[in-house]
């Protein structure tokens, strides 16, 4: 799980940085799901404790989740051009957690979701950030109720 985290948050920085694809508040929130199950899921591959390692595994499930709403909302705002002329959940998270002045340039947002979709081999990124929140998902849920 921590590879496709943090495979998934370097190909949005290559994408930003070389293809100038630049992220709005719904892909930022994504990244920073991204970044939060990545480094839990390292911290769970040296608990050698099932019970903590299953906690942890539901903490990710969790995190999953979000993520697959971020995605969804993603969609959602991007195609209600009222939301997007306002303020976003998003944008109050980000911008108040401090992670974008911190870190910009991994976690700063550069655009609007009221801007075109971007798309990577033809798909939009949404559609493939939903995808590894649902892998991540049910991996962690296999995880918590794996039989011993």
């Amino acid at each position: 799980m921590f590879i496709l985290s943090f495979f998934s948050i370097i190909i949005a920085l290559i994408s930003q940085h070389f293809f100038d694809m630049q992220p709005c508040a719904w892909c930022v929130i994504q990244r920073l799901l991204f970044f939060l199950i990545g480094i839990i899921s390292l911290i769970s591959f040296f608990i050698n404790k099932v019970i903590i390692s299953r906690i942890l595994a539901l903490l990710i499930a969790t995190l999953g989740i979000a993520g697959i709403l971020a995605a969804c909302l993603q969609k959602i705002f991007s195609s209600d051009d009222l939301s997007c002329t306002t303020v976003t959940a998003a944008d109050k998270i980000i911008s108040n957690s401090g992670f974008d002045s911190a870190i910009p340039w991994l976690f700063n947002i550069y655009a609007s979701c009221a801007d075109d979709p971007v798309t990577l081999f033809g798909i939009e990124y949404f559609i493939l950030s939903l995808s590894v929140f649902v892998l991540l998902t049910l991996i962690s849920f296999s995880i918590c109720f794996k039989k011993e």
